[in-house]
């Protein structure tokens, strides 16, 4: 089967649909996903319907199997035939070569090419941040939004912050770096805490620099790419990542590790840059790059970072989203808030429903809170605790249904430092 967007086979319609229906009647016969997300109870429909025969699966019937498909990677996972298995799968690249496919011959739908880009909406509502927000939050505005971009209405968006973080770093950061030998980390700041959760990226920086780490975040860092390949826009995507790769590169030829501040980030850079650029400095970039949590617990459990902290948040309960848990990250963020005196822990291992832009869409809104349910059930019935997620985007899904909203483990050590305020 063919994942590289750079290959000719990538792009062949007819080859596209064997591939898919060998894995349909490979997943057909395993079926060790079949509750792990929508596409796989749809697609063991499917082929059960021509008596197992999945050679009989039609176009329109594998794409609607694709569309299904948000990205979690669980069953990346959890599947036994993935490279280098003989039979070469790997279902969530097939999938997106579905839609990449479909893009390049209808075009990119109006809603793939508003939630494809996060930079430009960030940009806009950056430009009068409080009136946007109380855009998102009216009834009437939000119904318009539904029919113009197809973003569900009652779907809890993403507030603009009135400073973006780069513009804050820039402030907290030397002006210039002389030489690279001053850098120790470099901050990869993902467009939902560049746009949206600066707050992120804030504590990272000054639980970074409290523990005697240089960080600087480089200017000019462009979204990773991921919510454009979610909505078959390879070309965007592949731009981004171009992007991002040469202005990182100097970096990590230097050895410093580049600490991605969201996990759909992080795993996109580790994963997929080397394919999607196909350079040496682009498999340098997925060498180097470490989730922000990831590179915290590890410098913890080392003992090279302080262990004496003003305050204890008491009870956690923290969400494993399915991005840090395809990092190979389980025990990550558990561990470093366990490090914090007084500070007991309940994971909950459940997926968001929501991942990249998916749960976003008003069409796909109600089976990405069905799919969510055990993990917003569990955010609920725990009243007494903080909530916390490595995952804006999941935070959004429990906030949409508990009308809380997640920390990320990093602010929970900047508090419990008493590098922040709050509680």
């Amino acid at each position: 089967m063919e994942y590289n967007p750079h290959r000719d086979e990538y792009w062949n319609q007819e080859a596209l649909h064997q591939d898919m229906q060998q894995a349909f009647d490979i997943c057909n016969g395993c079926r060790l996903c079949y509750n792990l997300c929508p596409s796989f109870p749809a697609l063991f429909q499917i082929v059960e319907s021509y008596d197992d025969d999945a050679s009989k699966v039609t176009t329109e019937e594998a794409d609607h199997v694709a569309d299904l498909c948000f990205q979690c990677k669980l069953c990346y996972m959890k599947c036994p035939y993935i490279p280098p298995h003989r039979f070469d799968l790997d279902f969530p690249r097939l999938m997106l070569r579905s839609k990449a496919i479909r893009a390049k011959k209808k075009g990119i739908s109006r809603t793939d090419r508003f939630l494809g880009n996060p930079e430009q909406v960030g940009r806009m509502g950056q430009i009068a941040p409080g009136l946007a927000n109380w855009s998102v939050k009216n009834t009437g505005l939000r119904r318009l939004m539904e029919r113009i971009y197809g973003i569900d209405h009652r779907r809890h968006l993403p507030r603009f912050a009135p400073t973006r973080f780069s513009d804050w770093a820039a402030k907290h950061q030397p002006q210039s770096v002389p030489n690279l030998d001053e850098v120790d980390v470099v901050l990869f700041s993902t467009c939902t805490v560049e746009y949206h959760e600066p707050g992120i990226g804030q504590a990272a920086m000054q639980v970074l620099k409290h523990n005697n780490i240089r960080a600087v975040v480089p200017k000019g860092q462009v979204c990773c790419g991921m919510p454009a390949l979610d909505g078959g826009d390879i070309d965007g995507a592949l731009r981004r990542a171009r992007a991002n790769v040469d202005l990182l590169a100097p970096y990590v030829r230097a050895g410093k590790p580049i600490l991605a501040l969201q996990p759909t980030c992080a795993l996109l850079l580790k994963q997929d840059y080397p394919t999607l650029v196909e350079s040496e400095e682009a498999k340098l970039v997925a060498q180097h790059t470490r989730d922000i949590t990831e590179y915290l617990a590890s410098a913890m459990k080392k003992g090279t970072l302080k262990k004496e902290f003003e305050s204890s948040p008491g009870s956690v309960t923290y969400h494993l989203s399915c991005h840090t848990k395809a990092q190979g990250l389980k025990r990550a963020a558990k561990e470093l808030l366990e490090s914090i005196d007084g500070c007991e822990v309940e994971m909950v291992d459940r997926c968001a429903g929501i991942d990249g832009t998916w749960g976003l869409k008003a069409e796909y809104y109600e089976e990405s809170l069905q799919v969510s349910q055990k993990l917003t059930e569990r955010f609920q019935a725990r009243h007494d605790t903080h909530a916390c997620s490595d995952c804006a985007l999941a935070g959004l899904q429990i906030e949409t249904v508990t009308d809380r909203e997640p920390v990320h483990p990093v602010e929970i050590l900047a508090r419990s430092y008493g590098l922040i305020g709050g509680s």
